[in-house]
C-alpha cells in the first residue's frame, strides 16, 4: 500500500522537505505553493547559470515551512495537481545553499560526451529513471537525498537512499550511463514525448498533409502513434524517423486513410 503526502510529510524525521518544481506544468505549481503560504526558500535554479536566459521556464527549489507540513499534505492528497509533470518531493540535511549549487550543477549532464539538459525535475522522467539507479547515481545525481516521493498515478512511489550509496560530491560533471539511457529509451514516456514532437514538428512543416489527416480530430497523432510502434516492433530506432519516411508511408499505405488527396511534392 503507498503511503499519501500527508502520510509521508509528517512520519518522524529532523530532515527538512524540498520539492524540485516544474514550471512548465500547467498551472505553475509554483504559484500554489506561494499562496497557500508553504515555502520558506525558493529560487529558480537556472538562474546565475550557463541556462539563466531560460529561467522563467526553468524548474524551482522549494523548501517548505516545517509549520505547513500537515496542510501541504492534505491539500495535495485532496486535490492533486493535474498536470503529472508538476514535480516531486524529497528529504535532505544538506544546507540550502548546498541544495542549489547541486541541482544548479546537474541540470545539465554528460550524454554521449556531450553536455545536455537533463529535465529530472519533470516527475514523469524522475519516476521513469528512478527505480532503475545504481549506487553510484545516489552517491552523485541524488547526492542531497536522503528519500523523495513521487506520485504515480493513483499509487505514488517512495524510495530511499540504498546501503553502500553514501553520498559524494565530484569536481567532473554527471555522465548519463548507457544503462539509464537505454531505461529512458524503452520507457512509455520517452515514447509517448517522440510521438508528441513529431505531431507538433509535422503540422509546423507539413501543414497540408496535416489538416487532411486531423480533419476527425485526434486522427493525426493516433495515426503517427500507431506508425512508430509498428517501426518499434520491426527494430527501428523511432528517434530517426522524419516527415519524409512517414509521408512515402502515407502514399505507400492508402488504406490508412483512404479519404485523402495525396500530395506530390
Amino acid at each position: 500500500m503507498s503511503l499519501t503526502w500527508t502520510e509521508w510529510l509528517t512520519h518522524s524525521s529532523n530532515n527538512n522537505v524540498y520539492f524540485l518544481v516544474n514550471t512548465l506544468a500547467s498551472p505553475n505549481p509554483v504559484k500554489r505553493f506561494y499562496a497557500q503560504d508553504w515555502i520558506e526558500e525558493a529560487l529558480p535554479i537556472y538562474h546565475g547559470t550557463a541556462l539563466a536566459h531560460l529561467s522563467d521556464i526553468g524548474p524551482w527549489l522549494i523548501k517548505t515551512k516545517p509549520s505547513q507540513l500537515r496542510n501541504l499534505g492534505v491539500a495535495l492528497d485532496r486535490e492533486p495537481f493535474h498536470d503529472n509533470s508538476w514535480g516531486w518531493a524529497y528529504h535532505s540535511q544538506l544546507a540550502w545553499r548546498d541544495q542549489i549549487t547541486h541541482w544548479q550543477k546537474h541540470q545539465l549532464v554528460l550524454i554521449n560526451k556531450e553536455k545536455r539538459v537533463f529535465r529530472f525535475f519533470d516527475s514523469r522522467v524522475a519516476r521513469t529513471l528512478i527505480p532503475h539507479l545504481e549506487r553510484a547515481d545516489w552517491a552523485l545525481l541524488m547526492m542531497p537525498i536522503e528519500d523523495c516521493f513521487i506520485e504515480c498515478g493513483e499509487t505514488n512511489a517512495t524510495f530511499s537512499r540504498p546501503k553502500y550509496g553514501e553520498p559524494f560530491i565530484s569536481p567532473a560533471d554527471y555522465r548519463l550511463s548507457e544503462h539509464l539511457m537505454k531505461v529512458w529509451r524503452n520507457s512509455e514516456q520517452s515514447f509517448s514525448n517522440i510521438v508528441d514532437n513529431f505531431y507538433f514538428q509535422f503540422w509546423e512543416k507539413q501543414t497540408a498533409w496535416a489538416v487532411q489527416l486531423d480533419e476527425q480530430e485526434g486522427y493525426l497523432k493516433t495515426l503517427i502513434h500507431e506508425w512508430m510502434e509498428e517501426n518499434q516492433k520491426n527494430n527501428r530506432d523511432i528517434t530517426f524517423l522524419d516527415d519524409e519516411i512517414f509521408i512515402n508511408y502515407l502514399k505507400t499505405h492508402p488504406n490508412v486513410q483512404p479519404n485523402i488527396e495525396i500530395i506530390n511534392d
